[in-house]
């Protein structure tokens, strides 16, 4: 009878120890999903407020990091990363609602592209590396298809006429695809930026377990400052039209023929009636499909999905002085990686 007494009370200990295991591991898998809708939503305009360069390749290789820890935390789950990635596409749309279609795709890809290399693929190092570099490469072929969908070959072909003629003023000539040379530099920037983030991936856990009890539980100086510039669609527009007008313009002064003149036109014509079918065709149908899954969806996660967005304002204003924080303490880049990982820690080990 001692011996079933001991065995009972051992296993209760080794029940108790589990669920306090798995408790604490869906806080932190709760936290870390919060702080990558943060990134989707509002870190880009805690950057642009905090005039720190490169903002597009810094949001995008947080939600990759983001996926690496989550990967880690569950145990490579690859069902915990997909849920957090449906949850961070819902918060997405409640809380920036005209954000593009693209914006989602680009969500969804990093989450299942996570969720399959990330808990599927072993060893985890190349894992890591592979699901890096696409992660990110797939943010910027995104971003060409895009432009290619708006503008075609127009584009490429006046930025190379602008090129050939930037070249004779000093007497020069050349074959080269200019603009192509420029895709394939642009590209390969971020496939490196992938690659270095999947190389982080692995070290990342132990980095921030050293750095928690620096960070989790520090005095910030909650000074006013501003609010971070919201994106305003209009900028969008002035782009499209400054792209349109490069190109008009170009074929126009290339020798002022009938040919550049109809060029120019095409290249008018096609740009207006692509975005009038993207806005008003394409965009709408997305939207309407799109909200009638998430509605199904966040039916499902209703309690989740408002825990996510109240717990938003405090990383907001814990971001701000925390960076403030770091860069007192860290010399020009330096600050970024630490940064980086000081929110992660703050996060994920603070007792707030």
């Amino acid at each position: 009878m001692d011996v079933f007494f001991a065995n009972l009370n051992g296993w209760r200990c080794r029940r108790f120890a589990y669920l306090r295991a798995y408790s604490r591991m869906k806080d932190t898998t709760f936290r870390i999903t919060a702080l990558w809708a943060f990134s989707e939503c509002a870190l880009g305009g805690v950057m642009h407020a905090l005039k720190l360069p490169f903002t597009g390749l810094f949001v995008g290789g947080f939600a990759v990091l983001c996926i690496g820890l989550l990967a880690h935390t569950s145990g490579r789950s690859a069902a915990v990363v997909l849920r957090a990635t449906v949850l961070v596409i819902l918060v997405k749309a409640m809380v920036s609602p005209h954000s593009p279609p693209t914006a989602y795709l680009a969500v969804g890809f990093q989450g299942l592209t996570g969720a399959l290399l990330l808990c599927y693929l072993r060893p985890f190092g190349a894992a890591a590396l592979l699901f890096g570099f696409l992660a990110i490469t797939e943010s910027a072929v995104q971003k060409l298809l895009t432009l290619y969908l708006f503008f075609g070959k127009s584009l490429f072909e006046a930025a190379d006429i602008f090129f050939a003629d930037v070249l004779q003023v000093f007497g020069l000539q050349s074959e080269v695809s200019w603009a192509w040379a420029v895709v394939y530099a642009y590209v390969g920037l971020y496939g490196l930026w992938g690659l270095m983030l999947g190389f982080w991936i692995p070290r990342l856990p132990a980095q921030l377990e050293r750095r928690a009890a620096q960070y989790a539980d520090i005095e910030l100086e909650n000074a006013p400052s501003e609010q971070p510039a919201l994106k305003r669609s209009g900028r969008k527009w002035l782009v499209f039209g400054a792209v349109l007008l490069f190109i008009a313009g170009t074929f126009l002064l290339a020798g002022g023929k009938a040919a550049g003149v109809q060029k120019a036109l095409y290249a008018v014509l096609r740009t207006t009636a692509v975005l009038a079918a993207w806005f008003f065709v394409v965009q709408p149908l997305v939207a309407y499909f799109f909200k009638r899954w998430a509605k199904r969806q966040t039916e499902a996660e209703r309690g989740t999905l408002a825990q996510i967005v109240d717990f938003m304002p405090d990383l907001r204003a814990q971001a701000i002085p925390l960076y403030r924080h770091v860069a007192q303490r860290y010399p020009g880049w330096q600050r970024w990686p630490e940064f980086v990982l000081a929110l992660f820690a703050r996060t994920m080990y603070s007792d707030e």
